[in-house]
């Protein structure tokens, strides 16, 4: 009976731990050289929150910044909306049908822009549940070469490789989140990646802290 409970305590701690939010800030940096010798790069970071069926991503604006964000909202009062959605929050959730919708949310408005599910495409979202929330297609991460190198324990790296370019993916595998992605061509040319520094989550999640907003379609800001 001794053993049964410590069992019954382990598995419930364990599932526990598994339905936990994971948080984590990721760092996305690209390189492109253009054909005049130009070498163009640009980083930005977001916060990214997933839990059981939600998943959220927000633009981390420093506050050096701030000031460029308050011009551009005195040029959009030129204009009658704003489409540009780079630093609004991206909530996705799943429903017990698997049906997802895409929310995105302005906490300076204090407003939820929800566009239809033919929209989504438009707005740089695919529409499919496993790379939103694991950021990689786990099955084809597991079709790819798995690496000697050297990873932080409980993760892999995989690669996969052509003539042109390679991507290689660091994949914590109790967590199952890849911790880098990293895309380049073998000339040079070009390079993306993006790193993962896994954070405590946070107290109160950001899509419950929304009864107070506004909700609007996105084809009323189209008028």
């Amino acid at each position: 009976m001794k053993n049964f409970l410590s069992l019954a305590s382990f598995l419930l701690l364990t599932n526990s731990a598994l339905a936990a939010p994971l948080s984590a800030i990721m760092t996305f940096e690209s390189m492109a050289l253009t054909s005049e010798g130009v070498k163009k790069q640009t980083q930005f970071q977001e916060r990214f929150i997933r839990d059981g069926n939600v998943i959220w991503s927000e633009r981390i604006v420093p506050v050096a910044a701030q000031h460029h964000s308050e011009e551009s909202a005195s040029e959009h009062e030129q204009h009658e909306h704003n489409l540009n959605f780079a630093t609004a929050g991206k909530w996705i959730e799943r429903d017990n049908k698997n049906k997802l919708s895409l929310s995105f949310v302005r906490n300076d408005e204090k407003k939820i822009i929800v566009p239809r599910e033919s929209e989504y495409g438009m707005l740089g979202f695919d529409g499919v549940w496993e790379t939103a929330f694991y950021l990689v297609n786990r099955t084809a991460l597991k079709n790819m070469t798995q690496l000697k190198k050297t990873a932080p324990e409980g993760a892999v790296w995989y690669e996969k490789k052509d003539a042109i370019q390679f991507t290689r993916i660091l994949w914590d595998e109790r967590k199952e989140i890849p911790l880098s992605i990293e895309t380049a061509k073998f000339d040079g040319t070009m390079s993306n990646k993006i790193t993962l520094a896994i954070t405590p989550a946070p107290t109160a999640l950001p899509w419950t802290k929304l009864g107070a907003y506004q909700t609007i379609a996105y084809e009323d800001l189209l008028d």
